[in-house]
């Protein structure tokens, strides 16, 4: 090259330093890179394109070219090793554009190889230059870039130097914040704006945890169209990632993004995550999305660990902030409640004064009342502890008595002024006759007795009476022991159901409460404030409640007490007939056919009647009061089980035909265990056992059943003489048909005849031995009964077929497994099946169901839509013998119902029988534990 065309260090120094001072901090990267290109070309003679290196991507960026279609190309190393491997070995490294790189216009085609010569600083791979020819060597050549790579290398620091000081600002601006502004929106909204100017961010969003949920609730440049869903999951998110794990991270690269659910309809590059957490209080997530394109001095585009750590620390700090924000927000609502909980304790405190008053006025009215044994002057001391400013200080109180033949309440006493004018008067003398008494008790049962029951407010209610039966209010009152609040709101509203008692207390706001015993509601009272107008308070209601109660215990007692008096005369009248009726009893129970054995809870006998002396031949004398242990060898354990087992269930248990062995003969009985029960105190004293001799009934009816067989027997005979008769006498036919012919074709259907007479013959004879035969031990195993039940359906698949019938199966799993005798479940299957195929006509349809009971038992249920089966034979379906078909024995349904409910303990039944169809069905237990 010419010396004369290469510039001068100090021009090129000048130049590129001049870019530093004066263009923007973004552009500086980009147009020293194009300076250099520049320069290159000019000192070279060469195009060129320069290069460069995104580490965290693995990719060579052209940030300038002298050929323009080149200036925007990229070269990845990730991938290809061998590629790699060369660059960071410092050697020159052919690419083809084309192959490689599909930014390469067509246009390009006579240009088909770069040679990339790698720049190094101290600090590694900076980027590279692409010259279209390898004939500079490459030690010329870093020679020649010797002071172009310190400069770039010098602007790069300076502009991360730059970086490093915006992210300082930051924290000072981010401490103002927090310091200065104590609202948590305004706190957010700023810290979102400092980040996303401060990290040239495109977009930044705070997620709030709502449960297992993320929700959108501050964001900046994000633009509403292009938000997908403003709430996301914790799971399969990259915002739910940080929430699970805690911590922060950040993602570079698209492909990172794919396996994740994106919130936004968005390109996502490269973003970072951090959890808002302080004190294991998690508040939400903060995110960050993609760097904006314009922002291009640095060698890559994406975040970097630098902005990952301010990042991280200014979440940490906005957390710090939402969390002092938030004490600062409880700590004075707590000192709210402090400041109101002051004045409530105050007011309260002269509240409890008052109603320890009232709670003491209480007892002493209960006090006084459970002192007298007269009924009417206890009500008038309740009326009178009421109102008395000695006690609960109602203005009046109405007793009306409970009329409960008529349904009426009758108002009885009414203590009180009846205007105010005479409440001043009313008043002043009760205060002053209430000095003359030191106990309260004494005052209220000497000052009741002078109470008027004909005053002018009891004779104003002359004649009037409330119906409570059927009544809205009263009937809560008297029958639902409610007490009532009614105020003038209530008032108006249900003027209807109060008029009647408005128009007795003439006041729009009373308490109406019951005076109830144990049992039932003797009567009703009415309390107001008609003269001083204070309203009744809840607490005043509360003590009603407590008085009510009191009040009602007190004249239930004192009638009980009347009562008392009056049963105890008539107990006396009734001991001489209860002596009577006790002789009375012990003549019946004596003479009773049946033996009688009472049996206490202790197991010793207190009742032996005389038909258990002679049944036994043991004497009365000596088993009262003997343990029925004791006789154990005589009446059997089971007995003695039954009775532990009366004790548990309270229920009767019967034993028909037990046997017992009395010396040396055999006897049978009729056993019914009861339970003696003492109703009064609602328990079992004991067990009435009674034995019933049924003896000679029992040998009675043995000898009836003997019989019953012999005569099933003789049918068995016959019909099996019958079934027999006709195979045989067709076999018989053929075998001398066969004997006269010579007709190789004729024989062999006549055989094959004979065969079909043969099977029929033997399927006779199996069916009456499966029938007659005893129990046989069931060969158990555990079976699909879904599977049996599909090859069943295979097996008659060309009847089906045939008969062109719809076969509809359901059941809710493929598999339902049962320890069961496969054989014999499997007989019963295809009789059902087969006897529905038959009776269906053609065209027909069959429905099959298969499935568990509400009792874990496994069902089996068939349907066909043929005719219905006749009323008389409905009532003999599984009697033995009994048929329909021409060629049948009978015994299908019974060996069914043999191997159901003899063999599996099931039960098997028709369940319907009409123009809809026919159906059979059957249960038993699945055989688990």
């Amino acid at each position: 090259m010419k010396k004369t065309k290469y510039r001068s260090v100090e021009h090129m120094v000048s130049k590129i330093l001049n870019i530093i001072y004066n263009d923007k901090p973004q552009n500086v990267l980009k147009s020293t890179f194009k300076e250099v290109s520049s320069q290159l070309k000019e000192s070279m003679e060469k195009d060129n394109i320069m290069f460069i290196y995104q580490s965290s991507r693995e990719v060579f960026k052209a940030l300038a070219s002298t050929i323009d279609k080149f200036e925007n190309i990229k070269i990845y190393l990730r991938g290809d090793e061998d590629l790699k491997n060369k660059i960071f070995s410092n050697e020159i490294v052919p690419v083809n554009l084309k192959d490689d790189i599909s930014q390469v216009s067509s246009t390009a085609n006579d240009i088909r190889e770069l040679f990339l010569y790698p720049i190094f600083s101290e600090e590694g791979l900076i980027g590279a230059v692409g010259l279209f020819d390898n004939q500079i060597d490459k030690n010329t050549f870093d020679q020649h870039f010797f002071y172009y790579s310190v400069l770039i290398n010098l602007i790069i620091e300076k502009l991360r130097i730059r970086d490093l000081q915006d992210k300082v600002i930051l924290m000072e601006k981010l401490t103002d914040i927090i310091e200065e502004i104590t609202e948590k929106d305004i706190i957010v909204n700023n810290v979102l704006k400092l980040l996303k100017d401060s990290l040239h961010a495109e977009s930044i969003a705070f997620w709030k945890l709502q449960g297992d949920t993320l929700e959108i609730k501050y964001f900046l440049g994000i633009d509403e169209s292009t938000i997908i869903t403003r709430t996301i999951p914790i799971e399969n998110t990259l915002e739910g990632k940080a929430i699970k794990e805690r911590s922060s991270y950040m993602l570079v690269g698209r492909e990172n993004f794919q396996n994740y659910f994106i919130p936004f309809n968005i390109d996502l590059k490269s973003s970072i995550y951090s959890v808002i957490e302080q004190n294991d209080e998690v508040y939400g997530v903060l995110s960050v999305y993609n760097r904006e394109e314009e922002y291009s001095f640095r060698t890559y585009k994406n975040f970097d660990d630098a902005d990952f750590h301010v990042f991280s620390d200014t979440a940490k700090r906005l957390a710090f902030s939402i969390h002092r924000i938030n004490l600062y927000n409880k700590l004075q609502n707590e000192v709210s409640k402090l400041t109101e909980l002051k004045m409530n304790y105050e007011q309260l405190i002269e509240k409890q004064k008052e109603h320890l008053d009232m709670l003491n006025a209480l007892d002493k009215i209960s006090q006084a009342v459970r002192s007298v044994y007269d009924k009417n002057l206890a009500i008038k001391i309740m009326l009178l502890g009421l109102t008395s400013g000695r006690g609960l200080k109602f203005n009046r109180a109405l007793y009306l008595e409970k009329d409960k033949v008529r349904g009426f309440l009758v108002p009885k006493i009414w203590v009180g002024p009846d205007t105010e004018e005479d409440a001043t008067e009313i008043w002043k003398d009760a205060n002053i006759r209430a000095l003359k008494y030191g106990n309260v008790v004494q005052y209220l049962k000497e000052e009741a007795i002078k109470i008027p029951t004909n005053n002018k407010l009891i004779l104003s209610l002359q004649n009037k009476v409330l119906a409570y039966k059927g009544h809205p209010i009263l009937e809560r009152v008297v029958e639902k022991k409610q007490v009532l609040h009614i105020v003038p709101q209530m008032l108006e509203i249900k003027w209807e159901d109060l008029e009647d008692i408005y128009d007795i207390v003439k006041i729009n706001e009373f308490l109406i409460f019951p005076v109830a015993g144990m049992t039932e509601t003797k009567g009703v009272v009415i309390v107001d404030n008609k003269i001083n107008k204070k309203p009744i308070t809840n607490i005043e209601t509360e003590i009603v409640k407590l008085f009510k109660d009191n009040m009602g215990l007190a004249l239930e007692m004192i009638e009980n007490y009347q009562e008392l008096k009056e049963k105890t005369l008539r107990l006396e009248e009734q001991k001489d007939l209860m002596d009577y009726y006790r002789r009375f009893k012990d003549n019946i129970l004596q003479n009773l056919a049946v033996a009688v054995v009472v049996v206490d809870r202790n197991g010793k006998i207190n009742e032996w009647n005389r038909k258990a002396e002679n049944f036994f031949s043991r004497p009365r004398e000596t088993m009262i009061g003997t343990a029925i242990q004791d006789i154990t060898d005589t009446i059997g354990e089971e007995i003695i089980e039954k009775i532990k087992v009366i004790y548990e269930t309270k229920n009767n248990i019967k034993l028909k035909n037990y046997e017992v062995k009395l010396s040396d003969t055999k006897k049978i009985f009729d056993i019914q265990l009861s339970p003696l029960r003492n109703e009064e105190l609602g328990v079992i004293e004991g067990v009435i056992i009674v034995f019933d001799d049924v003896t000679e009934l029992y040998n009675l009816q043995k000898e009836m059943e003997k019989r019953e067989r012999l005569a099933a027997m003789g049918e068995m005979t016959a019909r099996i003489a019958h079934e027999v008769r006709n195979p045989i006498t067709i076999i018989g036919g053929f075998l001398n048909r066969i004997a006269k012919m010579n007709e190789m074709d004729d024989i062999q259907k006549y055989t094959q005849i004979i065969k079909e007479e043969l099977s029929r013959l033997e399927h006779i004879v199996n069916e009456i031995l499966e029938y007659s035969r005893g129990g046989k031990i069931n060969q158990i195993e555990e079976v699909n009964l879904i599977e049996i039940i599909r090859g069943i359906i295979l097996m008659y698949e060309d009847f089906i077929q045939q008969k062109h019938v719809m076969v509809n199966t359901d059941w809710l799993k493929e598999e339902i497994l049962i320890k069961v005798d496969k054989d014999k479940i499997k007989q019963v299957l295809m009789n059902l099946i087969k006897n529905a195929l038959e009776s269906v006509n053609n065209n027909g349809k069959i429905d099959i169901k298969v499935g568990f009971t509400a009792e874990n038992k496994v069902f089996f249920e068939i349907t066909n839509d043929g005719p219905s089966i006749p009323q008389e034979i409905k009532e003999k379906l599984f009697t033995p013998f009994l048929t329909t078909k021409s060629n049948g024995t009978g015994l299908g349904l019974a060996i069914c119902k043999k191997i159901i409910e003899e063999e599996h303990k099931g039960k098997i039944y028709l369940v319907k029988s009409d123009d809809t169809g026919t159906s059979f069905r059957f249960e038993i237990p699945t055989g688990e534990k």
